[in-house]
């Protein structure tokens, strides 16, 4: 009976960790509209065909494909077509996503640790500030994680055939995330050699099969996208020579090393519009108080588990330390393309390990327990100082855990702990919520109590505020869908942010005459010029931007400025004008 009261307590406390995961993943989802336009417009794209599904087609005439691989969006697609396209049926997938999530890293814990600690990591990963924000987005980081926690647990068995499914896992992984899934092998494959019976020809032959698997399943999509006819599939947006191959080495390779265009200096009193997140390089990166408030509340708790646990159950804190480690060092030497929400996928180790520091030093007794308590507190006050100030009343929380600590160690007593940990759990959770109220860019996400609060959390405008689409009149559409006579597309702009809009309200094709940013050679001038004379384009939009530059040069050259009053019924906003313009050919 008392086995089974136990379980009942257990499963109890499991449904209740799932329920907050719940909750802050899915309380007022609705109002992320369609997050970021550009995913939704290629999931409006594929619900029209099985080919523009395949292709990974940003617009419904498949002029040029999404930047990312499409499995992430394949499961968006499906959960659009059974339940309707709205901005809520393409958020759900990645909000169970990241739910499945809390509840897989619950088992994988479990095993060598017990349910204590594995409710805690689950807990821990449940009010993780930057899964949540994540998970909460249609952005395709929350599938990425899910499987690479599943690759985790068949590794973590220690048998061949378990290992060769985990790189199976891993290459659906990939076609999540490309090279961002394969930082991720080094813990799979280092918690294999620590759990298997030691045998290097075992173990060679199956890595090789595992390294073959990856292989097979991770490149298959990109193979079979490269070697369809150019003329037969969209261009793969985001890439110099349209191959999906170079998308996977550059744009999303080395271009999260270095930045291939250079910076151009703004004025000095001019407003910081940064696209990325501007943190140096460095071994010290992610301690910088804006990257570790999303995910390292909990970060001396998990440094300490992972050297107390590494006696007692060295195969887990392998896999989760080495998982750490990795994507730590790649987050902490990307000076290219760097964004808040890839964080997430740190989320996992270190919930894990500060879930086993925690009850490590419990088992331990109470001097290493003041110990946790009061380092974890020192840091999340340094967190929070540096991000709210020291006059702030939520430097409080750290401060009561910390004299906790004190507390305990001077009566050398363990249940007074629980007010410090409850304590330590207070910013996170705040940290999480802000995600739910004062979301910001809904394209990068991330958390930030500053903002929620109505503090400059030092982004910039761009990055802790969401704008409204440009293109997303209702007068605007009206007026192009009156107007557009037998033109194929609806409108071209020069880049994917000004046409994601238009195809996501509308569903009609919209040309992004240069990709995502307007820097892709998918058309030159003359064949845009002729694909005009032949009536398959009548209007362009045109915004600030000045890429392409021959495109806009082009397009005011021989097109007419529409008066604004035809189409324009939302206030215009100074520094993000558009125009539009009609080219009107002369022969239809």
């Amino acid at each position: 009976m008392e086995l089974k009261a136990r379980r009942r307590l257990e499963a109890a406390a499991l449904a209740a960790v799932l329920l907050i995961a719940a909750v802050l993943r899915l309380w007022r989802l609705e109002d992320n509209g369609f997050g970021t336009e550009y995913y939704a417009a290629g999931v409006r794209s594929m619900l029209q065909g099985g080919w523009l599904l395949f292709y990974n087609a940003f617009d419904p005439a498949g002029f040029v494909s999404l930047d990312k691989p499409p499995l992430a969006f394949w499961i968006q697609t499906l959960f659009a077509a059974v339940l309707g396209f709205s901005g809520w049926t393409i958020h759900l997938p990645q909000a169970l996503a990241g739910v499945a999530s809390v509840a897989i890293l619950y088992r994988l814990v479990r095993r060598p640790f017990g349910a204590p600690t594995a409710l805690t990591a689950a807990l821990l990963l449940a009010i993780t500030p930057i899964a949540v924000a994540v998970d909460r987005s249609n952005n395709t980081d929350s599938w990425l994680v899910l499987l690479l926690l599943l690759a985790a647990g068949m590794a973590q068995r220690g048998r061949g055939l378990s290992f060769v499914l985990a790189m199976a896992l891993l290459g659906l992984a990939f076609n999540v995330k490309m090279l961002a899934a394969i930082v991720c092998g080094p813990s799979l494959v280092a918690v294999y050699l620590a759990v298997a019976p030691f045998d290097w020809r075992r173990h060679m032959r199956w890595l090789s099969a595992g390294a073959a698997t990856l292989i097979v399943v991770g490149l298959s999509w990109t193979i079979a996208f490269d070697l369809t006819p150019k003329n037969s599939r969209p261009y793969a947006g985001s890439s110099i020579g349209n191959s999906m191959f170079e998308l996977v080495v550059m744009h999303n390779g080395l271009e999260r090393f270095a930045r291939t265009q250079p910076a151009i200096p703004a004025p000095v009193q001019a407003p910081r519009f940064e696209a990325y997140d501007a943190v140096p390089v460095g071994p010290l990166r992610l301690a910088q108080p804006m990257l570790a408030g999303q995910f390292a509340w909990a970060l001396p708790l998990a440094v300490l588990g992972a050297v107390l646990a590494w006696r007692r159950r060295r195969a887990a804190v392998v896999l989760w330390g080495t998982w750490a480690l990795t994507y730590g060092i790649v987050y902490s030497a990307a000076g290219g393309i760097f964004h808040i929400y890839y964080l997430a996928t740190l989320a996992p180790p270190l919930a894990a390990l500060g879930a086993i520091g925690c009850i490590e030093l419990w088992r331990h007794g109470t001097r290493h327990l003041a110990l946790g308590l009061a380092a974890t507190a020192l840091w999340q006050g340094y967190i929070v100082e540096l991000s709210l100030g020291w006059t702030t009343l939520w430097i409080g929380f750290p401060a009561a855990a910390l004299l906790v600590g004190a507390a305990v160690l001077w009566r050398d007593k363990r249940p007074p702990a629980f007010i410090g940990g409850i304590a330590l759990l207070v910013l996170p959770t705040a940290w999480a919520m802000s995600a739910i109220f004062s979301p910001g860019n809904l394209s990068l996400p991330s958390a930030s109590l500053p903002r929620w609060l109505g503090i400059d959390d030092s982004r910039g405008p761009l990055l802790s505020r969401t704008y409204k689409p440009l293109t997303g009149d209702p007068k605007l559409l009206a007026y192009l869908q009156a107007n557009r006579g037998k033109a194929r597309f609806l409108v071209a702009a020069p880049n994917a942010l000004l046409a994601a809009p238009v195809i996501v309200r509308t569903g009609e094709p919209a040309m992004a005459f240069g990709g995502f940013l307007g820097n892709d050679p998918i058309l030159g001038v003359e064949a845009f010029a002729e694909q005009v004379a032949n009536g398959e384009v009548r209007f362009v939009i045109l915004g600030t931007t000045r890429r392409p530059s021959d495109f806009q040069t082009w397009v005011r050259a021989h097109g007419v400025a529409v008066d604004p009053a035809l189409w324009r019924s939302l206030p215009p906003e100074p520094r993000r004008l558009i125009t539009l313009y009609d080219l009107m050919p002369p022969l239809r």
